[in-house]
């Protein structure tokens, strides 16, 4: 019973994307010069590789983790926070995994399961504060964060030879052409 539920649930989850991620095709019908609206950013080519930093000041904290003696916190779009843990009264904060355009994670059997835009990862976390990657399924999230969250909204269409979007600023743009 829970198998069909759950492909159930998938395919469910995978038509609502179809439907609702091709935003640039409904533009209202209107020519808009100036607006405000939503312009991606772009990660650089380091900030797309995953590699253990020093400590970071966290900036939007998301889910946390306890495994053996370290507790991992979720940083959103930037990657997780490692904490020693072996005194949970004092934590200390004592590295960075830099996961760029990440917006969830899981953790399994000393795997951490992360999105990257598009690409699911698989993430060797047995010594967290010198991590490697098992694995990177390419396309796995067809849209990533390919278009603001946000509806009814002018934005400036992804460009792909551009690069990993991360993020969406809110700015004036001129003549977009994309609308969600």
């Amino acid at each position: 019973m829970k198998a069909p539920l759950l492909k159930l649930l998938i395919l469910s989850s995978l038509c609502f994307s179809l439907l609702a991620c091709e935003p640039w095709e409904r533009v209202p019908d209107f020519d808009v010069e100036q607006v405000e609206g939503y312009r991606p950013i772009y990660a650089t080519e380091s900030e797309k590789q995953i590699k253990t930093l020093p400590a970071q000041e966290i900036d939007d904290p998301g889910k946390i983790y306890v495994i053996n003696d370290y507790l991992l916190l979720v940083d959103r779009l930037k990657g997780i926070h490692v904490f020693d843990n072996k005194n949970p009264e004092n934590p200390q904060n004592i590295g960075f995994i830099q996961i760029t355009g990440s917006n969830d994670v899981a953790v399994r059997d000393n795997i951490l399961y992360a999105d990257q835009a598009t690409d699911l990862l698989a993430i060797d976390i047995s010594n967290p504060e010198n991590v490697k990657i098992a694995s990177r399924v390419k396309g796995v999230f067809p849209f990533g964060i390919q278009y603001p969250q946000q509806q009814g909204v002018y934005f400036e269409c992804p460009d792909p030879e551009k690069g990993l979007v991360i993020a969406w600023e809110l700015t004036t743009l001129q003549s977009p052409k994309c609308y969600r």
